[in-house]
């Protein structure tokens, strides 16, 4: 019985590259810009799902302190948006919060509009410090490209995530089973 290879960003780039998820000149920019370490072992799980923002095909929903939160959202939205080739916009963003005078407060309902049309959010997180993780994945969830077999899916960590970032991943179908038969990378069902 052969014991299988670990998983780098070598094999990561390569995997991309076969779905179809990057050009092989993005693979090898990023790679080169890894170095040595692009040939270091990825932890299964996190770590490698972590990898795929570096490719350009995910966002990270920052699970740590990100200090106003209210602020961060707009940003995780645009990158997000980006990541679609400009088939998705976001425009127009604010926050209501629940409890206006107080900043520290994370409660109230963020606002865009996606490619012209409103969408709001409820978040639920009691502290400003920290996003609402199930909000920011159903608000990324929405920027699904139309007309587009691609859509965001949130990779499944497993039961012990506390702390971890949640990625965002942009996929066909077809891709995302790609990423699990070659990467052991599962998804969730959408928010």
């Amino acid at each position: 019985m052969s014991k299988s290879q670990p998983i780098n960003y070598v094999r990561v780039a390569e995997v991309l590259t076969e779905l179809g998820l990057i050009t092989s000149e993005t693979a090898q920019g990023v790679i080169d810009g890894f170095g040595d370490l692009a040939y270091g072992a990825l932890e299964p799980g996190h770590e490698i799902a972590g990898s795929l923002e570096d490719f350009g095909v995910a966002v990270s929903i920052h699970a740590e302190d990100v200090d106003f939160a209210d602020q961060h959202y707009a940003w995780l939205l645009a990158e997000a948006a980006a990541l679609t080739g400009g088939r998705v916009t976001v425009d127009n963003y604010r926050f209501e919060k629940a409890y206006p005078d107080d900043e520290d407060a994370g409660r109230g309902t963020m606002h865009f509009e996606r490619n012209g049309k409103e969408l709001s959010f409820s978040i639920e997180q009691e502290s400003n410090d920290y996003l609402d993780m199930g909000a920011a994945q159903a608000a990324i969830e929405a920027l699904s490209p139309d007309d587009d077999p691609r859509s965001f899916r949130c990779v499944d960590s497993g039961p012990y995530t506390l702390g971890y970032d949640d990625v965002m991943v942009l996929a066909t179908a077809e891709q995302r089973e790609g990423l699990t038969r070659h990467l052991g990378i599962t998804f969730r069902e959408p928010w």
